[in-house]
């Protein structure tokens, strides 16, 4: 699992965000997301993907409840969103503890898992931070570190890679080069 120094050292100190475990508590999540969220960190901004600077609604943090039809209760938290979009939302599953990419845009909200716990969706931005990083420093190195990203992200959770559609898998194909639009 990465630890807040490893986030530290990768995305720097100011581009890291821990919560108090007051705050943690009050959202009401899994103890292993609690975990991530008051020791570990989100980044700030892990571009392309992921930014915690999110503009409009539904704002950074925010806790949405909701029963279901069959009188099931679910609570979602915003997490964070891509970057430039503010129409899109990572939210975390309480209960469930899936991150789900939510689209606010048209009449009727959309989500898809993106990953199957938040310690999975740190580790993926993580390592795409790595690649970017080692890539802007060394370009030549492109292909063979993007051949090791997607087989390190697809043995952490191969779910993300089942269809070409899904947002990891769409995702890395942009990084690579080979699907310029998400």
């Amino acid at each position: 699992m990465i630890t807040h120094q490893d986030m530290v050292d990768l995305y720097g100190p100011d581009n890291v965000v821990t919560l108090a475990h007051q705050e943690v508590d009050r959202l009401g999540v899994a103890p292993q997301d609690a975990e991530v969220l008051a020791n570990v960190g989100l980044p700030c901004i892990s571009a392309p993907f992921f930014t915690t600077r999110i503009h409009g609604g539904p704002e950074f943090l925010r806790v949405i409840d909701v029963t279901t039809r069959d009188a099931t209760k679910h609570r979602e938290v915003i997490v964070g969103g891509p970057p430039g979009d503010s129409g899109m939302r990572f939210s975390l599953s309480a209960y469930e503890r899936f991150v789900t990419l939510m689209d606010l845009g048209g009449t009727k909200p959309r989500g898809e898992v993106v990953n199957n716990n938040l310690v999975e969706f740190v580790e993926f931005l993580y390592r795409i931070e790595m690649f970017t990083q080692g890539v802007a420093a060394d370009p030549a190195v492109k292909e063979a570190r993007f051949d090791d990203l997607q087989r390190a992200l697809t043995g952490i959770d191969p779910f993300s890679f089942e269809l070409p559609e899904n947002w990891w898998a769409m995702a890395l194909r942009q990084l690579g080069g080979d699907d310029p639009v998400i």
